[in-house]
């Protein structure tokens, strides 16, 4: 920046002040404050070629630098960094008696969409799904809780919660309560329904059952959503799959039940499933408040799940 223009002035002085506040008096990381810097660099720059100084930035002109970083291809998660830098560097500026207002107070920030994690392919899915030894009646539980979760797109809470009730071998179905006791049915193919019907007839009862659930631990009581996760961890392992960023933190790991949810609804539209039928066979909360989605029999579900999900085709 130019040093001789009084306007490129005032905003150098204000950024050396604030940057030595974030350090010294909030105790910010050095890599945290440059960026935080980075980012005011930018917003100096652009507001100096407009004549504008630290203290005449009001609603239109951020507004407009806010604009101008999404034309210019600032992610959303950059673009909120951005504007946490500049309403910290108005603010600094406040305390200080340097301006009364804050110019971002009216101005929301942007908002990041949920980020869905990475669906499997289908051949590491298979494979993962396949991976349980189904010699023992340990292995074959550790089948049917990744089958179920696979082929039905369940929640992790919604599996270790099935009961005998809700299995539904003749119909091809599963019944699934949901998010606030809310009840769907969900159509498995061939493949699955022959797998889960043989815990149930046979291993299953190896294990001393102590409760209604489908699912069961070696002392014959509900399987806990914990036990599913280590489960599900176990043999991503086992196939090679598995892989964490470090953190311990438990969405820090590439797979977990959400992600095989994810891969059931990716793979049914790869298929060509309709998306409303994939919404309804994952249970929505979106379906008991919108009329976007219209409501489809079992006939059709049927039909969209053994003609798209991989483990129901032959």
């Amino acid at each position: 920046m130019n040093a001789c223009d009084p306007i490129e002035s005032e905003w150098d002085a204000s950024r050396a002040e604030w940057g030595d506040h974030l350090e010294l008096e909030r105790g910010l990381s050095r890599h945290t404050s440059s960026a935080y810097a980075a980012d005011l660099l930018k917003l100096a720059r652009w507001m100096s070629s407009r004549g504008i100084g630290p203290g005449a930035v009001d609603l239109s002109s951020m507004g407009q630098f806010l604009s101008h970083l999404a034309v210019d291809g600032l992610g959303v998660r950059s673009r909120a960094r951005a504007r946490s830098a500049a309403s910290s560097f108005f603010g600094f500026r406040i305390g200080r008696g340097l301006q009364d207002d804050n110019p971002l107070e009216d101005v929301p920030g942007p908002r990041a969409g949920r980020p869905l994690p990475s669906a499997l392919s289908i051949k590491d899915t298979l494979a993962l799904v396949d991976a349980p030894d189904p010699s023992t009646p340990l292995g074959e539980r550790d089948g049917v809780l990744l089958e179920l979760l696979y082929a039905t797109g369940m929640r992790v809470s919604e599996a270790v919660g099935l009961r005998l009730q809700d299995w539904l071998p003749e119909q091809g179905l599963v019944r699934v309560m949901g998010k606030g006791g809310k009840e769907r049915v969900v159509p498995l193919g061939e493949v699955s329904v022959q797998r889960v019907e043989r815990f149930v007839r046979g291993a299953r009862g190896a294990l001393g059952p102590r409760c209604d659930k489908v699912l069961l631990n070696h002392r014959g009581g509900a399987l806990s959503r914990v036990s599913a996760w280590a489960i599900l961890d176990r043999w991503a392992r086992e196939v090679g799959i598995q892989s964490d960023d470090g953190s311990g933190r438990k969405g820090g790991h590439r797979v977990h039940p959400h992600v095989l949810r994810h891969s059931f609804a990716t793979h049914l539209l790869q298929g060509g499933a309709d998306l409303r039928a994939v919404q309804e066979m994952m249970g929505h909360a979106e379906l008991s408040t919108t009329e976007i989605y219209t409501h489809l029999d079992l006939s059709t579900l049927r039909e969209v799940h053994a003609t798209s999900h991989p483990r129901a085709r032959r």
